[in-house]
């Protein structure tokens, strides 16, 4: 006689892998900007604050979540000097909450509030901040499927507005 269990092991993996297969749609900006991109990163230098340096940067974005992406980036850091970053972003757009997370082995968890969600065209345009003591620190993100765009400026409580750093991307081939 075949013993049933094998049968029954079969159906409720299947069931699973069938759940699996009705994820929610993504995000139609979020999913534009998967792939690969190249660029730069120019920021503010901590040691001469008014010095300002650019880094050639390229940058991979892929979606874990219908709702979420995650960012490897390369930076060419100088000569035989080469720099990698990974960061994941995932984006509550009911609640406008931004939840980041930088790094590997010691993991940074920002969360913000989303001020600004609008398009234009192909374009979306998100402001998001996220108060540290008596700064804010203000992040604009435009996302298109030819352009990646994020900038932080630190904005103090009198309102001064002091930039910190800004990604520019663009496909490889346009």
């Amino acid at each position: 006689m075949k013993s049933p269990v094998p049968l029954g092991v079969l159906s409720f993996l299947c069931a699973f892998t069938t759940l699996a297969l009705y994820d929610p749609k993504p995000d139609g900006a979020l999913s534009a900007v998967q792939g690969e991109w190249k660029g730069s990163l120019t920021y503010r230098d901590y040691s001469e604050p008014h010095s300002l340096v650019t880094l050639p940067t390229r940058l991979f974005v892929a979606l874990s979540a219908p709702n979420e992406l995650v960012f490897s980036y390369v930076f060419d850091d100088g000569p035989a000097k080469t720099v990698f970053s990974y960061e994941q972003m995932n984006f509550d757009f009911t609640n406008n909450v931004v939840t980041w997370i930088s790094g590997t082995d010691k993991k940074s968890v920002s969360v913000c509030s989303i001020t600004t969600n609008g398009a234009a065209g192909d374009t979306r345009k998100l402001v998001f901040e996220r108060k540290d003591g008596d700064q804010t620190n203000r992040f604009t993100m435009e996302l298109s499927p030819r352009t990646l765009k994020l900038d932080k400026n630190e904005v103090s409580p009198d309102g001064a507005i002091v930039f910190r750093d800004k990604f520019e991307f663009l496909r490889p081939g346009t």
